[in-house]
């Protein structure tokens, strides 16, 4: 078997990616419809990843050889990493992070440049895509890839035109999820590929993607805001988006309310049970913690004068604690990756 340790990759970035279209199809909140289509415009895109999303993605990718090994020594496979991408039609493009090729093969250990895999098309088998996870996201990875990774690897497929795409993910550091196989469907195909195409026309045509709300939405839309202040009357149209705005405002108030309750009852269990902790098999660990607590900066600011306070004087200005509150676990809500 021959397994590809560390291959640079250059991607052709000027045509739509599979990474990417996911992302298009609203499926990747990190990367909104919007961020792709400025992205591919050449206007500027700001880097909306939290810190901790950023440092996953970057061990994800320091992680990706090896997940790579382990699955040609599970498999007894051949696999291989194009150096360059693969583009179809002039405006869709993947690169895979592995061909997997045939097992009764022959094939040179230094050989996979992109004019030997091309040179060889009837070796090649399928697709291999690895991903990583942080332990929370176990359950994600319970059946089979979440839905975003899906759509990669049959766009994947699509370009490439192989008949199935093997995705495995290396969750916590110390677990291996897969291989799970995912095979050419040409219907699914079709939809997906008609959408990104659609996207893509968007694209060229300087035409904007529907809003999505998100951040990214948010920040486009502050660069055509004027610096004048200008009065418009409110129209139909106005007045269906202010009475719609008025109504998720009044929903979400009466949310807020109920998430309190529910914590009042939850922390009413627990005191009855001396509990500070609830473990749920499914949910995962919740904890009570002291909430309200702090530090009476206005005061201490006021207190200053020409002297530094000692760190007694300054534990004078402490606000205990006077209430509790829930700390629920990572991914609890399904919007926190």
């Amino acid at each position: 078997m021959i397994a590809v340790i560390q291959v640079d990759q250059e991607r052709a970035k000027q045509f739509l990616g599979a990474s990417e279209a996911a992302g298009v199809l609203g499926l990747d909140k990190y990367n909104p419809p919007i961020a792709i289509w400025r992205r591919h415009r050449g206007l500027e895109v700001e880097d909306s990843l939290p810190e901790h999303v950023s440092e996953a993605a970057e061990w994800g990718q320091l992680h990706e050889p090896i997940v790579r090994g382990k699955y040609a020594l599970m498999t007894k496979s051949v696999v291989e990493v194009p150096t360059k991408s693969t583009v179809k039609d002039g405006w869709l493009r993947c690169t895979p992070d592995g061909i997997v090729f045939d097992h009764g093969r022959s094939r040179d250990p230094g050989a996979h440049d992109d004019e030997t895999l091309q040179g060889h098309p009837e070796d090649r088998q399928g697709l291999l895509q690895c991903k990583t996870a942080d332990a929370h996201l176990d359950w994600e990875w319970q059946y089979g890839p979440p839905a975003r990774y899906e759509v990669q690897v049959r766009v994947e497929m699509a370009v490439m035109s192989l008949p199935w795409c093997d995705v495995v993910a290396l969750v916590g550091g110390n677990r291996l999820r897969g291989p799970f196989r995912v095979e050419r469907d040409l219907a699914i195909e079709d939809r997906i590929v008609t959408d990104l195409r659609a996207f893509w026309d968007l694209v060229r045509s300087g035409t904007e993607p529907t809003i999505d709300h998100t951040d990214a939405w948010r920040l486009h839309v502050s660069e055509k805001m004027r610096a004048t202040k200008l009065t418009i009357q409110s129209d139909r149209e106005l007045a269906e988006l202010l009475n719609d705005m008025r109504t998720a405002r009044i929903a979400r108030s009466a949310a807020i309310r109920r998430v309190d309750a529910l914590n009042n009852d939850l922390l009413l269990r627990m005191s009855a049970a001396g509990a500070q902790v609830v473990e749920d098999s499914v949910l995962g660990r919740f904890g009570a913690y002291r909430a309200g607590g702090g530090m009476d900066w206005r005061g201490y600011a006021e207190s200053l004068e020409s002297l530094v306070p000692s760190a007694a004087d300054r534990s004078k200005f402490k606000r205990e604690s006077t209430t509790w509150a829930i700390r629920v676990p990572r991914g609890f809500t399904g919007d926190d990756e």
